[in-house]
């Protein structure tokens, strides 16, 4: 990763954590964060600009040898993160466009914006999500899709984070 990714990447951190000061309670967060444009690519969908939520193959990369696809790939980044004390739940939607960049995450349902646990849920997945990798896109009929993980549930248990 050069400077200007890792700057990028942590602009997108500060904003998210918005303008006030760190030591005070955080009112305000952001829906939607677009993490192609931090790492410097296009968010543009392809073909029809459809979704597809149900892929015959969804994202993956090889490693080893072997398929390793977008939701395993995401559970092992944040089986690598800290922590997380308290109980804390926000359901979301993952765009992986047709180019295999994950290109946006959007928060559809959360609790209490003042609860440091569902804070530090949020904070923790977009720090997960924004080392995710490029993918070999999804497909659907032999074709490639930009796909959709859509109502994606993370939770906080036992200070370990889990989805479905």
């Amino acid at each position: 990763m050069n400077i200007k990714h890792f700057l990028a990447i942590l602009c997108g951190i500060l904003i998210l954590n918005g303008s006030e000061s760190f030591a005070q309670k955080r009112t305000r967060w952001t829906d939607t964060l677009d993490y192609a444009a931090a790492r410097g690519k296009k968010t543009v969908l392809c073909g029809d600009e459809s979704f597809y939520t149900q892929a015959d193959q969804p994202p993956f990369i090889k490693e080893a040898g072997k398929k390793i696809t977008f939701n395993e790939l995401l559970q092992q980044k944040l089986d690598a993160e800290p922590a997380i004390e308290g109980t804390a739940s926000i359901v979301v939607e993952i765009i992986v466009n047709c180019k295999g960049v994950v290109g946006s995450l959007k928060l559809l349902k959360y609790g209490d914006k003042e609860n440091p646990a569902e804070l530090a849920l949020v904070n923790t997945l977009n720090h997960a999500i924004s080392q995710l990798p490029d993918f070999l896109p999804g497909k659907n009929e032999g074709r490639v899709v930009n796909y959709k993980a859509d109502k994606l549930k993370f939770k906080t248990a036992n200070g370990k984070i889990t989805f479905n």
